[in-house]
């Protein structure tokens, strides 16, 4: 490296990287430090160099106060390295160490991203992979680096036989970070457009609000599953003083299908320079669509879809759980699919206890007269070919859909539920159920009754 360098630049440390080796240097002509990063040798041995280096001089024609931009771009021993300017601060990685922000900072920092966004998607470019650790922090502003590494990344892999396009390398290293990655990203969707970027935005704002990104613990597989099929607890139950409107906005941005989601990074920065996104003292009078990533449920991804603790917010409750109630026995008679419930915990031994809660609340409804249940393996199955377009030979289908998750922490166990129409994914009924998980055995009887109860008494 340093002989392909020259005598340009003096290497004085390496820095944590990603997807590349990453050295702080002095720029002796210019007499300031610089950042170089090396592509990672197993990544380099899969792209085209020459196709790499194309795509980030696209990059490098991004000019903004809030982008880091590229400064010089070649190959060392046959690996792709380009240099950025040196930013003095600290990642938004490195400031979530110390605990969550406040809101007038959180907003500050994602305004500086969005109009970052807003400028690069303009122009065509779709950043993939933001998250905090690509979030620089100084002088009182924020700016985005690695622009558009991820495209260059998976534009100029080679595809081999049996490997994934888009989506991830042959040794599983995703283009893209899974914390915070958008279904359709992780789906290896081809055509993913900058509403991928404001999901991951989204995500990015609810670890610096609550403290932890959605879904973190889970395996990478039920992540997906999660991630694809559902939106996280509301930021607003985890972190009571975060306005709605901010509240709204996030969960809209991490909305399961792209069309629910703000339509441009524009529009994110619009929405957060509203006064109530910051105070809570302004109340749009026609609030955003919410939750309606619920109702499409990623369509055309063919995974499981399981329902997570953010259907059952205070506010919904308050607003809504009577009519709720009310709806989910317009049509007490006909087939329920239970689906299994999802396990959010990051113990894998607890996976049994999703289990056990799935296989009691299944035994208990077929108690009632009213309902004729499928078993959750079956339920899987069906599920799946509902929501890919595959009629159910002799049959329309089950009318109604149980789903939840199951998280324990500690002795402490939260189950949620969910009822909705088979056919269009409309929800009927949502709760959710916090027990002392000690006693399993116990507590699985407990939740399955109350769901039950809930189910066929809806004034209760």
């Amino acid at each position: 490296m340093r002989a392909e360098l020259g005598d340009a630049y003096v290497i004085e440390r390496e820095l944590d990287g990603g997807m590349s080796c990453v050295f702080v240097a002095e720029d002796r002509d210019l007499a300031r430090r610089v950042v170089i990063k090396v592509l990672h040798p197993h990544l380099a041995a899969s792209v085209s160099v020459e196709r790499f280096r194309r795509e980030i001089l696209t990059v490098a024609a991004l000019q903004h106060p809030h982008i880091v931009g590229v400064l010089r771009t070649g190959t060392a021993n046959g690996l792709p390295y380009f240099i950025m300017p040196y930013v003095d601060g600290e990642s938004l990685a490195q400031r979530l160490t110390t605990g969550r922000m406040t809101v007038r900072d959180t907003v500050a920092v994602l305004k500086d991203v969005s109009r970052a966004l807003a400028f690069a998607h303009d122009r065509g470019v779709v950043h993939r992979d933001i998250k905090p650790g690509n979030i620089l922090l100084a002088g009182g502003s924020a700016m985005v680096t690695d622009f558009g590494v991820a495209k260059a990344l998976s534009s100029a892999r080679r595809t081999a036989p049996g490997s994934i396009a888009h989506g991830l390398t042959t040794d599983g290293t995703s283009i893209g970070t899974l914390l915070y990655m958008a279904p359709e990203q992780a789906a290896a969707d081809p055509d993913i457009d900058g509403r991928a970027d404001i999901y991951s935005l989204g995500a990015t704002a609810y670890e610096m609000l609550t403290g932890a990104p959605p879904f973190v613990g889970l395996p990478a597989r039920a992540m997906l599953a999660a991630r694809m099929s559902t939106l996280p607890p509301a930021i607003s139950t985890v972190r009571p003083d975060v306005p709605a409107d901010l509240n709204d906005l996030l969960m809209r941005c991490m909305a399961t299908d792209p069309a629910d989601r703000p339509a441009s990074a524009q529009e994110v920065v619009d929405a957060l320079e509203a006064p109530g996104v910051v105070s809570g003292e302004f109340t749009r009078a026609s609030r955003p669509r919410r939750n309606r990533g619920l109702a499409s449920l990623g369509a055309g991804l063919a995974l499981i879809a399981i329902v997570g603790a953010g259907v059952a917010t205070s506010r919904s409750h308050q607003v809504s759980s009577a009519a709720l109630r009310a709806a989910a026995m317009m049509s007490p008679l006909g087939e329920i699919a239970v689906v299994p419930f999802v396990d959010l915990g990051s113990d894998a031994a607890d996976s049994n206890v999703a289990i056990g809660i799935t296989n009691a609340v299944a035994d208990n409804l077929t108690k009632s007269a009213h309902l004729k249940v499928i078993s959750p393996t079956a339920s899987a199955a069906l599920v799946r070919a509902i929501r890919s377009g595959t009629p159910r030979a002799g049959n329309s289908g089950p009318q109604l859909l149980l789903e939840g998750t199951v998280q324990r922490e500690g002795s402490k166990l939260r189950v949620t539920a969910r009822l909705s129409n088979a056919s269009d994914g409309v929800m009927r009924w949502a709760d959710v159920y916090d027990r002392d998980g000690r006693d399993l055995f116990k507590v699985t009887d407990d939740i399955a009754a109350a769901i039950v109860a809930s189910l066929k008494h809806p004034s209760a």
